[in-house]
């Protein structure tokens, strides 16, 4: 396809680099020229440094053939005028990065009168996942599939975990729970397990299986944690005011800290039954007066990522249960290594919605449908659902006489409402849906299952 990317700050580049990586036609556009010399030399992509609202820079750009622009600048009002500009001109869709609570709240408008295909915002996004997070404590992420029907949790097992020497095949009949191991982190490699691969104690692994099931599977092995009722946000930028309402809604108590007075009457104003205290929420000693070894949660969002490690840090140092970090530069190796186990990264969670549109767009000749697109273990496993369409070609054969790609792994299908985690003797049927991960592959459609 042929795709412009307007803006190229921290997400115009993830999706740049996304995008030239699956093999489409990029042109980066930006106003700064060193930006755009970078992408272009990293990336192998066209790059035009240039306003993205100029209707000649659009032309230079190829909007009149363009199968897609995303306009990810820093301003929501320069992306939707860019998707605008370049719908007139030819480009048949168009996705805008809007993060602006009054215009997102017109998101109907945006897409139904103005022709915007897609509106991205980032940081609700973060603030939804978030929240699932906060309601699955026991994991260190979850991801949601078949509208929450089955669940990717991730935990890291550690050496007193009972799962360690423990082969694949051996769990369901050691633990009795309906799970499925579908990758193993390991030392920095990916591993996408068989039967006879071993868990060891260090593993980040992630885990297939419905609520109840992954709930009972981690009170088997130890690792259930309590709802959590006391949430700690340390910023109030807009994920945190976006989790601020999403958590208040559930009931939960949440402390908000935000350093600049300003914005804490703004937050104060809005958010009815959270409790907004004016303060630096990266100085232990407003944390200690805050409670913070009392608290069930902490989530760290500030604007600088090494702010959000070291408060993270403290608060574990606290023995609060859960902690949560934002961490802007996702190829951060040192954030294992240092035990922060959940990390958001509102460019990957962003990127991951664009690329599964982006997906739809690209496999619409097939009929097989992505549903739902996630990237794992920090951006290196993908997860993806698929809808099986009518007469497709691998339909009702046992997965035994099938030929699956290698490092891949069909995890669960969904039937009727019937969560099946497949075996050889297993098949796909049509209006099937179908979750698949793999670590080294780009999954658009079905058809790149199979061999």
């Amino acid at each position: 396809m042929n795709i412009i990317v307007v803006g190229q700050g921290k997400l115009g580049v993830t999706l740049t680099a996304q995008l030239a990586k699956e093999g489409h036609d990029v042109v980066a556009v930006d106003l700064n020229s060193a930006k755009v010399t970078s992408v272009v030399d990293t990336y192998d992509v066209m790059g035009i440094c240039g306003n993205c609202v100029s209707v000649e820079v659009l032309e230079e750009a190829g909007a009149k053939k363009a199968n897609l622009i995303i306009a990810s600048t820093s301003s929501d009002e320069m992306n939707i005028l860019c998707c605008m500009f370049a719908k007139q001109l030819g480009t048949e869709h168009t996705v805008a990065r809007v993060r602006n609570p009054d215009y997102y709240n017109q998101i109907d408008f945006l897409r139904e009168k103005i022709g915007i295909s897609l509106v991205v915002n980032p940081e609700y996004e973060v603030a939804n996942e978030i929240s699932r997070i906060i309601r699955f404590p026991s994991a260190a992420n979850v991801d949601s599939f078949a509208g929450g029907k089955v669940e990717i949790a991730r935990i890291v097992v550690h050496e007193d975990n009972p799962l360690c020497s423990t082969a694949i095949v051996d769990i369901r009949k050691k633990f009795k729970q309906k799970v499925l191991i579908c990758a193993i982190q390991r030392s920095g490699e990916i591993i996408i397990p068989s039967g006879d691969t071993e868990i060891q104690a260090n593993d980040s692994i992630s885990i297939t299986g419905t609520r109840s099931e992954l709930t009972a599977f981690m009170r088997a092995i130890g690792v259930y944690k309590n709802k959590i009722n006391d949430v700690m946000i340390v910023g109030g930028g807009r994920i945190g005011l976006y989790l601020s309402r999403l958590l208040s809604q559930t009931g939960r108590n949440i402390k908000l800290i935000e350093s600049n007075e300003a914005r804490c009457r703004v937050l104060s104003e809005t958010l009815d039954d959270v409790t907004v205290i004016h303060g630096d929420g990266t100085d232990q000693d407003v944390l200690d007066e805050q409670n913070l070894e009392n608290q069930d949660a902490l989530v760290a969002l500030t604007g600088i990522d090494e702010e959000n490690i070291i408060v993270s840090m403290y608060a574990y140092s606290k023995n609060v249960k859960k902690v949560i970090t934002k961490v802007d530069r996702h190829s951060y190796s040192i954030i294992t290594d240092i035990g922060l186990e959940t990390v958001i990264s509102p460019q990957l969670v962003a990127s991951s919605l664009v690329t599964r549109y982006v997906r739809a767009l690209q496999n619409s000749e097939d009929q097989s449908q992505i549903n739902a697109l996630y990237r794992l273990v920090g951006g290196k496993v993908e997860a993806a659902e698929f809808s099986v369409p009518a007469g497709f070609k691998y339909e009702n054969i046992p997965f035994k006489s099938l030929k699956i790609h290698s490092n891949l792994l069909i995890v669960a299908i969904i039937r009727k409402s019937k969560i099946i985690f497949p075996d050889g003797d297993d098949f796909i049927m049509p209006n099937d849906s179908v979750i698949a991960v793999t670590a080294d592959r780009t999954l658009t459609s079905l058809n790149d299952i199979f061999v």
